[in-house]
């Protein structure tokens, strides 16, 4: 068999999808990991992107549903309460304009858009602290890659908020989502937003917690980060 070479591919490809609430079969755009080559990873993991680079899959981690408008992740749940669903036609569907197409290929104000769409879902749904985590956590590095960095802090401020409930309520799935990851995001999205002594608290829980020899890259990433925020607190103090 002859492998087709990466030239005569498309960094773009359809992905079929079904909605999860009103069960519309559609299609949405990802990134062939292939094309994916960003020039950083952040302490956050956030990627950062050449200027001008397009193939970033965070503008295409949300999905949009043409159909009833109902905008999600795949870290949202995978079914809806009737209750649930008929919020989300009152609130969106019946409202949902067409002028928008997030079907095709996005450039940053759409996949902005698309992210606080799934945001409003999010809320409007009651869902999991986690999934809506991870969703400002990408919104914020969206951000970041603009340079944009009042909302980057925004957004980084509401990841932090929701990981830390879903901490505290114990309401993740510990096989996709260890605890130790957990720990560290929160004190990670504290220290950049200048929460010294809390950052502190949280990557001394890294250092001590059960599975840290299991889960190494952030304990020694927690190691690190920690050294840091005592080096930025003294030097704001």
């Amino acid at each position: 068999m002859i492998k087709k070479s990466t030239s005569k591919l498309e960094p773009l490809y359809d992905k079929k999808v079904q909605c999860t609430l009103c069960q519309h079969s559609f299609t949405t755009k990802k990134v062939r990991s292939r094309f994916v080559k960003p020039i950083q990873t952040d302490t956050d993991f956030g990627p950062l992107f050449a200027p001008g680079d397009s193939n970033n899959p965070l503008l295409y981690y949300v999905v949009v549903c043409p159909q009833c408008g109902y905008s999600y992740t795949q870290d949202f749940r995978k079914s809806i309460s009737g209750t649930a669903k008929q919020i989300i036609i009152d609130k969106i569907s019946s409202k949902k304009s067409d002028n928008v197409d997030y079907s095709e290929q996005r450039d940053f104000a759409i996949a902005e858009r698309a992210y606080k769409l799934a945001v409003y879902c999010g809320q409007l749904t009651n869902e999991k602290n986690i999934a809506l985590a991870k969703l400002c956590l990408r919104l914020a590095w969206l951000y970041r890659n603009i340079g944009n960095e009042s909302e980057e802090l925004r957004f980084l401020n509401f990841a932090a908020e929701e990981f830390e409930q879903s901490y505290i309520k114990s309401e993740f799935d510990p096989l996709n989502t260890p605890e130790i990851y957990i720990l560290y995001m929160i004190g990670e999205l504290k220290r950049r937003l200048g929460a010294h002594n809390e950052a502190v608290q949280y990557f001394s829980a890294v250092t001590e917690h059960q599975d840290r020899s299991r889960y190494t890259k952030y304990l020694n990433l927690a190691r690190k980060q920690w050294r840091l925020t005592a080096e930025e607190y003294r030097t704001h103090a």
